[in-house]
């Protein structure tokens, strides 16, 4: 056999084989629902084809010695020609043209991203055109039959043969695609993404792991419903109340309603805030894991959540339930999966193939942000799209879904569908506000308005009959801030800006009673270090007196009972959800009060206004009016109008559905979840890891880029951890108040404390704290 190298060390045929060899240990995690007979063979098809393209004179020159190539960089691109390859195959062989075109777009974005189909149009024209033209004269064609069996001779006796595959395109492939509906059209766009997810994953596999049987033999672990119940009855002793009653009878209901689940579907849990949702998720998860293992596939289950506090705490008491079952810990069992996570995945693997897992979701449970979730379900790019396959015969809770823009809202809904009724995975939407993203998602407590007509553990409060300047408001928490300490109570005051919130607490701070030192004064925001933010949370679940100051990043779903909450206003939901802070767990005998206020800066202008989308402040005024207080046990009928409204004067994506479904260039996702990103600047707290530097250093010297790459990897968790942000504005230079060093910036000690996080003044401060 002739020589064809695909890698420095490896033969092309040898390549084709171990990546075969990885897809069909992938198609062994998943059941025949998703992968039929047709689709493994449209696999086998893909396998062979991606990388022939390689079969070049240029390539094998420069795969001899990569570091040494000096040829135009161009010739050694292979991507384009295995399309090409792919297309007359294709067209030779007279093979179903959706089927072609999954398998273009899979051969041709293996290196980068799903591509479009003005991306892949590109083939008969301009610079692609006459790079083909040199490539195909260039190619080793006996070589490449050789090693892939597929005879080239015959694909390239007709001249121009790149025009030739574009007009097959434009003529036959993409005329076949336009007719499908748009329903059809996601159904065929989220195929191609299946297939091209398990060509991504065993593209890598066999070159990241040095022991390929670690790969292929690894096998699922069981978690069992029971231990759930076993982590449960760790609080029965908590004293008996309204919300513990309502804990258990939720529960009770839940476990008879998931006995009646016999298929997979898209379901809703409405509940009260202080229920146990992260709990019924798990008994939920583990309950239809084991109904749902069949074909010896178990179902991977994948819980997503918007706030870093919640993935810490929710993380937590899984951890918590395998403590309790006497399992140990490692990522196997459980992956967290966000910017600030460690990439650590057990002890008995190579750093290599720990990291392959957790790139990969090689575990049985993945706890991930929305950004994470989103981006492997929507983003084209191929680290994102390597691990789509994992949202197949899966089992995904959605928790607060409320925190979604509404752009989203249509395209989620129609992606989650699919999912279910072609991916073979259920999902469970989960809040105490819950819109009504998925019209016909099934209720798993039919009757959840009655639980919120028994719990009235506060009254929203609003003083909005004047905006209140944030001074005036300042100036008029002193004398309550001291008969707080006084009574020795629990008091939260959230504001929409960082810079709002510096304020309140620097003037809190100032002239602190002496006698109370032992009551912590708390701010929490994204000018404080993420490590820090946690550690405050930590301090606050304590349950002692406190006062606390915070921006958003304490709204949804931290457990934490505070007495008293003072809030800026907000949209409703935001509103709910902070009062889901005030009497939690409800010990409280009297319903507690969660005071709404209308604050505006020294020009006038309104903070909620900063921050928040227009639509969503004056739907919430529309359905306040006229009201001065709300009970908790009224506040149901309150969100589900705001939602509906919103529905009717919100864009809630379309547009962005159809051209997601037809394979046309779109908005990314984190723009459509963060919108357009203001200029900013990263900055590392490193006095809250001096030896980061260090480590940061070794790394940087790792001479093999992708030693290297995978080194800086391995320690983006601990830079993320004491990193904060701050926006680009005039006159603002990043050197005033940090060092660069190997490319980051690290900020002067005297710019931080743990107490109030950056020591910068910024008005700008524009920001909702989440995390990717």
């Amino acid at each position: 056999m002739m020589y064809l190298n695909s890698h420095p060390d490896l033969q092309l045929c040898e390549h084709i084989e171990q990546v075969q060899c990885a897809v069909d240990s992938l198609c062994r995690r998943h059941s025949s629902k998703i992968l039929t007979f047709k689709e493994k063979e449209l696999l086998k098809d893909i396998v062979v084809l991606h990388d022939l393209g390689k079969g070049t004179a240029a390539f094998q020159k420069y795969i001899k010695n990569p570091s040494g190539y000096r040829g135009d960089p161009r010739e050694k691109a292979h991507t384009p020609l295995s399309l090409l390859i792919s297309l007359l195959v294709s067209r030779k062989n007279k093979w179903n043209y959706i089927d072609t075109l999954i398998i273009a777009a899979a051969v041709y974005g293996h290196h980068g991203e799903l591509p479009t189909i003005e991306k892949l149009r590109e083939i008969g024209c301009g610079e692609l055109a006459k790079l083909l033209k040199s490539q195909t004269a260039d190619l080793l064609r006996e070589a490449l039959y050789q090693h892939s069996g597929i005879y080239l001779e015959e694909l390239f006796k007709e001249e121009r043969v790149w025009a030739k595959a574009q007009f097959f395109l434009d003529d036959y492939v993409l005329p076949a695609f336009e007719k499908l509906t748009i329903p059809e059209s996601l159904e065929t766009r989220m195929r191609a993404q299946l297939l091209y997810s398990l060509l991504l994953e065993a593209d890598k596999a066999f070159l990241a792991i040095k022991e390929p049987e670690k790969y292929i033999k690894s096998h699922s672990k069981y978690w069992d419903p029971q231990w759930v119940e076993d982590r449960i009855n760790t609080f029965e002793k908590s004293p008996e109340n309204e919300v513990k009653k309502i804990r258990q009878s939720i529960r009770t209901l839940l476990n008879s309603e998931i006995e009646k689940i016999q298929s997979n579907g898209v379901f809703s849990l409405t509940a009260p805030t202080g229920t146990g949702k992260t709990l019924l998720s798990a008994t939920w998860l583990l309950r239809l894991r084991k109904k749902f293992d069949s074909e010896g596939i178990v179902p991977k289950a994948i819980v997503v959540l918007p706030f870093l506090s919640v993935i810490d705490q929710t993380t937590e008491e899984y951890k918590e339930i395998l403590k309790n079952a006497g399992e140990e810990h490692d990522g196997s069992w459980l992956l967290t999966s966000h910017s600030l996570s460690d990439r650590r995945y057990g002890t008995d693997l190579e750093e290599g193939i720990g990291h392959f897992f957790i790139d990969t979701w090689r575990t049985e449970i993945v706890i991930t942000t929305y950004d994470q979730f989103l981006m492997t379900l929507m983003d084209s790019k191929a680290r994102y799209q390597m691990r789509f396959h994992n949202l197949c015969d899966a089992l995904i809770v959605m928790d607060e879904v409320q925190a979604l823009p509404c752009l989203l809202w249509k395209p989620l809904e129609e992606t989650l569908k699919v999912l279910a009724n072609k991916g073979n995975s259920s999902i469970l939407l989960m809040s105490a506000t819950l819109p009504s993203i998925i019209s016909d998602a099934k209720p798993l407590i039919e009757c959840y308005e009655e639980y919120f007509k028994h719990l009235n553990r506060y009254k929203l409060v609003f003083r909005l009959e004047r905006r209140l300047n944030i001074r005036d408001f300042a100036g008029e928490l002193i004398p309550r801030r001291d008969e707080w300490l006084k009574e020795k109570r629990r008091i939260l005051i959230t504001l929409n800006t960082r810079g709002s919130a510096r304020l309140i607490y620097d003037i809190l701070l100032k002239d602190w009673p002496k006698e109370y030192d032992n009551i912590p004064l708390l701010f929490i925001s994204a000018d404080v270090t993420p490590q820090d933010r946690l550690e405050k949370i930590g301090i606050i679940k304590q349950g002692k007196p406190c006062i606390v100051i915070s921006t958003q990043c304490i709204e949804a779903g931290v457990d934490i009972d505070m007495e008293y909450v003072i809030r800026d206003f907000a949209p409703l939901d935001s509103m709910v959800q902070i009062a889901g802070r005030c009497n939690r767990n409800g010990h409280l005998l009297d319903h507690s009060t969660v005071e709404i206020v209308d604050l505006v800066n020294g020009k006038g202008k309104r903070y909620s206004e900063m921050i928040y989308d227009e639509v969503h402040l004056q739907v919430t005024r529309q359905v306040l009016e006229g009201y001065e207080e709300i009970e908790e046990r009224d506040i149901l009928s309150f969100t589900r109008r705001f939602f509906d409204q919103l529905l009717g004067k919100k864009d809630t994506g379309k547009a962005h559905l159809e051209n997601f479904a037809k394979m046309r260039t779109v908005e990314s996702v984190k723009t459509l979840l963060r919108g357009k990103e203001r200029e900013k600047y990263d900055f590392i707290v490193i006095k809250e890891n001096p030896a980061l530097k260090e480590e940061m250093r070794i790394a940087n010297e790792v001479k093999d880029k992708w030693s290297k790459r995978e080194a800086w990897r391995a320690l983006a968790g601990k830079i993320s951890r004491i990193t904060i942000s701050v926006y680009a504005k005039t006159g603002f230079e990043p050197g005033d108040i940090a060092e660069e060093y190997l490319g980051h910036s690290l900020l002067k000690d005297s710019f931080y404390s743990k107490e109030c996080g950056l020591n910068y003044k910024d008005e700008s401060d524009e920001v909702v704290c989440k995390i990717l």
